[in-house]
């Protein structure tokens, strides 16, 4: 950080005491001031939270840096400058620390700039503002939730009238009207902005027509299921009873909502040990598939009982590719398409080129997916996704929705079942076709606080000379993403990531994260199998090469970022 000018620090705090309307914020920032901690107050006062790849996230708190009411009121004052009087809103929220709080006081301040808002009048999942927002014809929805973020966060995402994620230009011209708006008094007074709770039929239509997307469900399949103490469980349980999906068993203390995530201090369904009590629960009702959704409900984590009695959760990567292989088997047309992300694995081109379908590829962040999914509507896109558990497979929800993948995930494996197929036999069957795709993505933490999004990543990596060889791999190509992308004829915004490839045909990619001092690190091999024994023994092998890399490539990291 820039060395502290104090006065001028005081001066801000001080400000931003005078408008902030939570006293326990409030009191948070004058406790500093009193214990003259300049360093906290520099690190809250030295930045604010801006929109990222998936909306404003995190820790709640005092100060511009911080999540909180006055954060949000400055989002909501952009909001309604850039929509303007007499435009209309979709406000959800799910049940994290203050959601409803910020739901309603947003509420307020957009109808003091002359614009109307539709709230939801309990928690609900994130898909279900997005399909609201287009179901209602809203100019903008607004959905509070930090997803699966700790405990101490909070965020907000915004959706467009196309009921898909802010994204540029509209997010920068919405930010633009945030730094150049003056702070709000800490009474708003009413305005000319209609606020009405959003009926019950929104919900009952949404559920419906994510029911109405499979055919074939008859309820013969157990399925072990847990919301991770997020608030997708009212809506999962009404559209399973309307699809026929019978036999579920759920983690009962993780089943409702609970912003403290008691049995998960990260609850993310990609974290390491997230998913130990579906599993216990699923092994001992003999269940046939677990099924997770993430706290806000917009991602989907699936696990499947191995031949040895335990259970394993599959990537996100297959996850992807048992998915648009059903679309694309079950779907007809000259014009269908598939979108997913650059860092997902590569197998899903390859079913979709067998199928004769077009493959579009785009950045990290449904906010793109989504863009590039709907930008030719001479195209129908199917199936869009990212291997981050992101996956959208119907277009009544223009983002990832967890729900609606997780029913058409069950439909799939109850049709394998009646061939005799289980979920780890079609994958099997997916790679002795396209070749074994072995993916990882994974987090390496650098540091303890700040993050790298804000630099120019891909150069300081460039300029700094790479090691020799990872993992016991040369490296034969290390080079900026863009360039190579741009030579492959892929016309992608600034991405900000490195591209390697070691002698074995081993793809790398490596980013930093939009919100933690952490490296993002994405890493595929394809090992061509001909007999089904093979495959277990060489994806054993690969992940064995992965975490080598793995080890190599923090040290490396660490030494040219932090020295």
């Amino acid at each position: 950080m820039e060395p502290i000018n104090a006065s001028e620090l005081l001066i801000q705090v001080q400000e931003w005491i005078v408008h902030d309307p939570d006293p326990e914020t409030r009191l948070e920032l004058q406790n500093l001031l009193e214990q003259n901690d300049l360093d906290s107050l520099h690190e809250r006062f030295s930045g604010r939270l801006t929109f990222g790849t998936a909306g404003i996230r995190g820790v709640q708190g005092g100060g511009p840096n911080r999540m909180n009411q006055l954060t949000l009121r400055r989002v909501a004052i952009g909001i309604a400058k850039y929509l303007g009087k007499d435009t209309s809103v979709i406000i959800g929220y799910d049940a994290r620390k203050n959601s409803q709080t910020y739901a309603a006081d947003m509420a307020n301040v957009l109808s003091h700039y002359g614009v109307h808002s539709q709230i939801f009048t309990e928690v609900v999942p994130t898909p279900l503002v997005s399909f609201a927002v287009r179901q209602q014809s809203a100019d903008l929805g607004i959905m509070i939730t930090a997803s699966h973020n700790p405990a101490t966060d909070n965020g907000c995402k915004v959706f467009l009238s196309d009921g898909a994620q802010l994204r540029s230009p509209v997010d920068t011209e919405i930010d633009e009207r945030i730094e150049m708006s003056q702070f709000p008094p800490r009474e708003i007074s009413a305005g000319a902005g209609e606020i009405q709770e959003i009926e019950k039929k929104v919900w009952d239509e949404y559920c419906s027509t994510i029911a109405n997307t499979v055919r074939g469900v008859s309820g013969s399949l157990t399925i072990a299921y847990t919301p991770l103490h997020g608030v997708s469980w009212k809506t999962v349980k009404r559209i399973f009873e309307l699809s026929g999906v019978t036999d579920v068993v759920t983690v009962q203390s993780q089943l409702h909502p609970d912003p403290n995530f008691p049995s998960t201090p990260f609850p993310n369904p990609e974290e390491a040990g997230s998913l130990d009590l579906l599993f216990e629960v699923a092994r001992n009702s003999k269940a046939d598939i677990a099924v997770a959704n993430d706290p806000d409900g917009d991602r989907l984590a699936i696990g499947v009982p191995t031949t040895n009695g335990e259970w394993r959760i599959l990537t996100g990567d297959e996850v992807g590719a048992l998915l648009c292989n059903r679309i694309l088997e079950s779907t007809t047309g000259q014009n269908r398409k598939v979108v997913s992300s650059v860092v997902s694995s590569s197998l899903i081109g390859k079913i979709a080129k067998e199928a004769e379908v077009e493959h579009s590829q785009t950045l990290t962040g449904f906010k793109w997916i989504i863009s590039e999914a709907y930008r030719d509507p001479t195209k129908k896109t199917v199936f869009s996704y990212e291997e981050a558990l992101g996956y959208a497979v119907c277009d009544s929800v223009r983002d990832k929705d967890g729900i609606s993948a997780a029913l058409l995930f069950i439909e799939m494996a109850e049709d394998l079942a009646r061939k005799n197929l289980t979920i780890l036999d079609q994958i099997n069957n997916l790679s002795l076709k396209h070749g074994l795709h072995v993916s990882r993505s994974q987090a390496l933490r650098i540091s303890d606080q700040g993050s790298f999004s804000q630099i120019n990543f891909a150069a300081r990596l460039l300029d700094r000379k790479p090691p020799e060889s990872l993992g016991g791999l040369h490296i034969q190509e290390f080079c900026d993403y863009d360039q190579a992308a741009s030579t492959a004829g892929l016309l992608l915004p600034q991405s900000n990531m490195v591209r390697l490839i070691l002698e074995t045909g081993i793809r790398i990619l490596i980013r930093p994260s939009g919100t933690e001092p952490v490296v993002k690190v994405y890493l595929e091999k394809i090992v061509k199998v001909e007999e089904g024994q093979d495959i277990d023994h060489e994806r054993s092998l690969t992940n064995f090469t992965f975490d080598s890399i793995e080890e190599g490539l923090q040290k490396y990291l660490k030494e040219v970022l932090i020295g």
